[in-house]
């Protein structure tokens, strides 16, 4: 019962999901991760910063790890469970921890380029990449991340289109860098810029159709890829939370939502 309620929780909320997964995943790369025993082998829990405030308490919210019972007799079996999420001053936490955990952290501040990839560079142009590379990589093997209606379009049709918006996007960007948002791609360990890509006839930016992820390359940013608004979202929300903003959460299949997407 208990794995289905967590089965049925996981479909509820996908994008919670992904944010608590990816966010341990980092801190875990960043050994931020902090064990009751500072020492993983004997610790008997561990815990750590969601990075989410209490919307009740505006306290910060943890994670909290128990080493299974079980485990103790069988070391074959899983050896840590998740108690569950407490605020910084709730006993359950308290009585085992004195100080809260470090948040995650995505970006090298001293690395200019680095910095870069995660508040747009107005300075830096967007170098687009050939036709071939548009028909190939993003309008061929990505297709199925486009809108149903932009799928069915003629090919050489979909290429004006798609050609028309990124001439526009580029003019856009050039125009106004607060467009621009951040993502990292956990998979990669990499943060990139987003940018929306309108391809329908309203230019309001709320009607962006995909996200056009870019990355510094010396001082440019290089188109990387195309990624679909939903799996934007969930990239981005890692870093931060939008609001009033084109980016945002959308109606998806749950069943590919936690999967990363390649370049």
């Amino acid at each position: 019962d208990n794995q289905d309620n967590q089965d049925n929780q996981e479909k509820e909320f996908p994008i919670l999901k992904n944010y608590l997964q990816y966010t341990f995943q980092r801190l875990d790369e960043e050994n931020k991760v902090v064990y009751d025993t500072q020492d993983e082998d004997t610790a008997e829990s561990a815990c750590f910063n969601t990075g989410l405030i209490s919307r009740t308490s505006a306290q910060p919210l943890i994670g909290l790890f128990q080493v299974n019972d079980n485990y103790k007799r069988n070391s074959q079996l899983k050896k840590w469970h998740l108690s569950g999420f407490f605020e910084r001053t709730h006993r359950n936490f308290t009585n085992i921890f004195r100080e809260v955990p470090k948040v995650a952290r995505y970006v090298n501040f001293k690395d200019v380029n680095n910095f870069a990839n995660y508040v747009y560079n107005p300075d830096f142009e967007i170098e687009m990449p050939g036709e071939e590379y548009y028909e190939k990589h993003i309008l061929g093997e990505r297709l199925s991340r486009f809108p149903k209606e932009f799928q069915e379009l003629g090919e050489r049709y979909r290429i004006s289109v798609f050609r028309d918006a990124i001439k526009e996007l580029r003019e856009l960007a050039g125009q106004s860098n607060r467009i621009a948002l951040p993502q990292w791609r956990p998979k990669q360990r990499q943060l990139q810029i987003l940018l929306p890509l309108n391809l329908e006839s309203s230019q309001e930016l709320s009607k962006a159709s995909v996200a056009i992820p870019i990355q510094t390359q010396g001082n440019l940013y290089v188109v990387k890829t195309v990624l679909p608004i939903h799996k934007a979202y969930s990239n981005a929300r890692l870093l931060s939370k939008f609001t009033n903003n084109w980016l945002q959460p959308t109606i998806f299949d749950n069943t590919n939502y936690g999967d990363d997407y390649d370049e």
